[in-house]
């Protein structure tokens, strides 16, 4: 008889044995609304797990986001920080970056204008100055003529 756990879509099995194991079959039970014996049943193979209650096992001891959430699926929860598909620690975002996202996008948007306002101020100062050196030619001119 079989003795360890099986799904009838693809999965890591792997992965499959390390979340029905590595939590109790009363918390898993209690995650996925089953009995324990149903539990039991899926860690020996029993009953195949299925594919909601390997998704929610799956969340909560990989922390890996399941797949029905769209953009997010594959994202993972790693203590205190969110890590996108296929990336490595350092691209990861903390808790606090989370809590401080709108401050960051209120810096985008001041660097942004001011940009725009350094540009801006750039092109007067090279009219003006361009402006005064015509004016100074024009009055040596006047100068010259008149004077």
């Amino acid at each position: 008889m079989r003795k360890f756990p099986r799904a009838d879509f693809e999965c890591n099995l792997n992965d499959l044995m390390l979340c029905l194991f590595s939590e109790t079959a009363s918390d898993i039970a209690l995650l996925c609304g089953v009995g324990i014996e149903t539990v039991l049943h899926w860690r020996d193979g029993v009953e195949p797990v299925p594919y909601m209650a390997w998704q929610l096992i799956r969340f909560k001891t990989l922390g890996e986001v399941p797949n029905f959430c769209g953009v997010w699926s594959g994202w993972r929860f790693v203590e205190n920080r969110l890590f996108p598909p296929m990336s490595a620690a350092k691209g990861a975002i903390t808790d606090i970056e989370c809590k401080h996202i709108h401050d960051y996008r209120i810096d985008r948007n001041l660097t942004s204008s001011q940009s725009e306002l350094i540009d801006c101020l750039i092109r007067q100062r090279d009219f003006y100055k361009k402006q005064c050196g015509l004016e100074a030619k024009f009055g040596l001119m006047v100068t010259n003529l008149f004077g």
